[in-house]
């Protein structure tokens, strides 16, 4: 909470400092200090009309304006802008004195794929305007994160476009990195040429990494432990696309996972199912206790 206030202080100070003498101010911030490679990255824009005048934005943005950032790299160069990239502004009307946010999926628009520290400038244009304005720098790192768990899966008939199809197998691994404020756990798979998806766990509470099994649908089976007495239970595809989710609360003995290697299932033994808004209720996404299990 005191970082979260912390980044809107720095962000308004920016922003404010940055609006003398420009007829558009702009501000930009991340969430964290750090991202794990591949893990998507938002940025808020923080935007204030100071023209006198409307600024309508649409997918033209030679006709009308557009967002950009001028992000510069670990080896200085500036981040390249991806083909399908897309214009952030669009559909949105900026009215003179008006106040508007704008959360910018950053890593859908540019190439992010150098671990290292970037700095990121935000820069509004508009065809109403004389100039370009630009944001104060932020800055931020990019880790490659450090693997507690891996193995190779292969890809099932379902996921192929035919059956005769051969895809290579695919890497599933957990990895840790530190993201400004926890020690996190995150889910990646990926084979030689792509990266099928990057999924954030949950935090380490005390040197405890989750436990993980492969069914014989190659479906990764995650349990962590996220407070002493509740344990979350994900299941991901070869895709890197969350199938099921589940909360396990400690009953007599902790939740784990166990294979059966005849028929290649993967089943839950020990505690139980816990069941929302009776035995937990979730905040920001992570199941807290409504009241302590004997």
């Amino acid at each position: 909470m005191k970082r979260n206030i912390a980044i809107l202080l720095t962000v308004m100070m920016g922003f404010f400092a940055f609006s003398a003498g420009a007829q558009v101010s702009v501000a930009v911030a991340v969430n964290r200090s750090n991202y794990l490679l591949f893990e998507p990255i938002y940025a808020k824009v923080i935007l204030r009309n100071f023209s006198g005048q409307s600024l309508a934005f649409s997918d033209d943005a030679a006709a009308t304006g557009t967002l950009k950032f001028f992000i510069e790299m670990p080896d200085r160069t500036r981040a390249e802008l991806r083909k399908n990239a897309f214009s952030p502004m669009t559909g949105i009307i900026l009215k003179p004195g008006a106040t508007e946010e704008v959360l910018v999926p950053i890593t859908r628009l540019y190439v992010l794929t150098k671990p290292g520290n970037l700095r990121m400038r935000a820069v509004i244009s508009h065809k109403q305007l004389p100039s370009e304005y630009e944001s104060p720098a932020t800055t931020f790192t990019i880790c490659n994160g450090l693997p507690v768990w891996e193995r190779s899966v292969g890809v099932p008939d379902l996921f192929k476009k035919n059956k005769e199809e051969s895809l290579p197998p695919r890497k599933v691994k957990i990895v840790t990195f530190n993201d400004g404020k926890d020690k996190v756990y995150c889910l990646i798979i990926e084979d030689g040429k792509y990266v099928y998806g990057v999924a954030r766990i949950g935090a380490d509470i005390g040197n405890f990494p989750p436990t993980c099994e492969i069914d014989g649908l190659s479906k990764v089976h995650i349990m962590i432990q996220v407070s002493p007495n509740v344990f979350s239970y994900f299941i991901y595809d070869v895709n890197c696309e969350l199938s099921e989710k589940e909360v396990y609360v400690k009953s007599g003995t902790a939740p784990t996972l166990v294979l059966d290697p005849k028929e290649g299932t993967v089943v839950v033994v020990g505690g139980r199912k816990g069941i929302k808004d009776v035995d937990f209720v979730e905040e920001q996404g992570i199941p807290k206790l409504t009241k302590e299990v004997d």
